[in-house]
């Protein structure tokens, strides 16, 4: 077979001269055995040129050239044969878009982030003024479909009314944290003063940022293949919130026109929208199931809970540590270790889990993944919004959460208090508590969710391994995160160290000091305004 871009016979493919014009602007190296794809590359192609690897004995770029290096018009119906031969899931694995939803409530974006196989970035209620009003003179929140109109009329006021409030506060508090911090001079120390406006807006937007209700709409940039993009469609379009639904079928539509071949099956009532249906009906199923079955009430109110753990003895992850050194070269099973090291000595065990912890010299540096043995089930109740950053965390199992209301109360920030505006602030709080209840005594239980403040507690639980626990609890537990989230992994810590005395020795980055400075992200925004000014940015107050 021969064409303008290669020559091929029973065994072989030559790429032309013509080919390797075609093929260079698509990679980096048209030679060397590593090499990446450029913008240049159709995505699409080389994910079906990634495909025919299992059934193709050659080099990948050859494949693009003989497969893929043709007119656009024949492009599409090879991607389409190669894909439908060698099996689509496989393929939309290696397929990445990147995507943006913009005016999703945060109800919406929780259930955007709920896959735990695609990236999210989203704006941060930590970093940015909620205060601004849009074009059309509304604040930046969500009114759901099909309220009643008085229903919606009270919605709307009282979101106003909230909105009002938390402007005033953030303001105010901004004010009052830069009042008891002093301003480094602007001339003399330009990335100090950036850091210092970054850092003090952040402690504000911090404390102030739990009377935004969960109607509240951001920004969220998702990164993804296809394969998880088209669960995250599934999943949208069978929760009961109509803007859920809505923006699942606007997913659909705009991903469809970047490779429609790897979303034809989503929306077919014989293929994807069978697990639609399925989940659906599990849910109304649940929602019908007899009350009498169920406890209700507000049981075990602590912040923390380590529902379950296993092994629950430390040292039998010894075995794996040493199964995963490789030193078992005489095909020692993991069988026989185990019943080897029964024998042992607990400061034996104990010192093997020491060596395999290593030096750590810094938080990154993780010990190895036979550590992924011990899990630990937990249940936590806290704020909205410091559920919001610990729901980010990928590498959890079982990550559920309840329906959010006001019915488990809030904290009053400590800073809130020190400003003399806890009155507002309850007040405030008090008119999400009211609409919420207004709301679901009209019927409205799933959208009277987006009355509640994020400042009002919830209930939530996940499964973790240890080795993502040094992750999370030494991330989250430093000096520049959100208080919130820091007292509620230092009582994780606590309960880990119960337990795991040893793994939890090993967690030298765990922060455990309340004697923080005053503005905890001033370092960290001294940096990240260094980095801005070199790049000629300038942060504005």
């Amino acid at each position: 077979m021969t064409s303008d871009f290669f020559t091929k016979d029973d065994e072989t493919i030559t790429i032309t001269e013509r080919g390797l014009e075609w093929l260079e602007p698509q990679v980096t190296d048209i030679s060397g055995p590593v090499y990446a794809f450029t913008g240049e590359a159709n995505p699409v192609a080389v994910a079906a040129s990634m495909a025919r690897l299992s059934r193709n004995p050659h080099d990948l770029r050859k494949i693009l050239v003989s497969e893929f290096g043709v007119d656009p018009e024949d492009a599409e119906q090879l991607i389409q044969r190669v894909v439908t031969a060698y099996g689509d899931d496989s393929v939309a694995q290696l397929l990445c878009i990147p995507l943006a939803v913009e005016d999703a409530s945060n109800l919406l974006t929780k259930q955007l982030e709920w896959p735990r196989l695609l990236s999210y970035l989203e704006q941060s209620t930590r970093y940015i003024y909620f205060d601004q009003r849009g074009d059309d003179g509304r604040y930046r929140y969500h009114i759901p479909a099909g309220l009643d109109p008085e229903v919606e009329e009270e919605y709307v006021s009282v979101m106003d009314q909230m909105f009002d409030t938390y402007s005033e506060l953030v303001r105010e508090l901004t004010d009052y944290v830069r009042s008891n911090n002093p301003r480094p001079d602007k001339d003399q120390d330009p990335a100090g003063h950036a850091g210092w406006v970054g850092a003090t807006r952040a402690q504000a937007c911090d404390a102030v940022r739990t009377l935004l209700p969960a109607a509240t709409t951001s920004t969220v940039g998702i990164v993804g293949s296809a394969q998880g993009i088209a669960n995250l469609v599934k999943h949208l379009l069978s929760q009961p919130l109509e803007e859920m639904q809505e923006t699942g079928w606007r997913i659909l539509e705009q991903v469809r026109k970047v490779a429609p071949v790897f979303f034809e099956r989503v929306d077919r009532v014989d293929r994807d929208l069978l697990d639609v249906e399925n989940r659906v009906a599990v849910r109304r199923a649940f929602s019908e199931f007899h009350e009498g079955m169920l406890v209700h009430g507000h049981q075990n109110l602590a912040p923390v809970t380590l529902v379950d753990y296993w092994p629950h003895d430390e040292t039998d992850l010894v075995a794996r540590m040493l199964y995963a050194t490789g030193l078992t070269t005489d095909g020692c099973s993991m069988t026989v270790l185990a019943n080897t090291i029964r024998g042992w000595s607990e400061s034996d065990k104990i010192q093997v889990m020491k060596m395999y912890f290593g030096n750590r010299h810094n938080r990154r540096i993780k010990p190895g993944r036979a550590i992924e043995k011990a899990h630990f089930e937990w249940e936590l109740i806290g704020d909205y919004g410091t559920f919001r950053d610990l729901q980010r965390h990928r590498m959890v199992d079982a990550m559920e959460w309840q329906p959010l209301t006001p019915f488990y109360g809030y904290d009053v920030p400590d800073l809130i208090k020190e400003a003399g505006l806890a009155q507002k602030f309850k007040t405030c709080m008090n008119l999400s508590g009211n609409l919420y209840r207004y709301m679901l005594n009209g019927g409205f239980v799933y959208e009277a969710q987006y009355a509640v403040c994020m400042g009002y507690k919830m209930r939530y639980s996940f499964i973790t391994n240890l080795r993502e626990l040094f992750h999370l609890l030494e991330l989250r537990t430093s000096p520049q995160g959100h208080p919130g989230y820091r007292k509620l992994c230092n009582l994780m810590y606590e309960e880990l160290a119960r337990v795991y005395p040893v793994s939890a020795a090993a967690m030298l980055f765990v922060n455990r000091s309340d004697n923080l400075e005053e503005l905890t992200r001033m370092s960290s925004e001294r940096g990240t305004a260094k980095k801005l000014q070199d790049l000629g940015i300038e942060i504005q107050d």
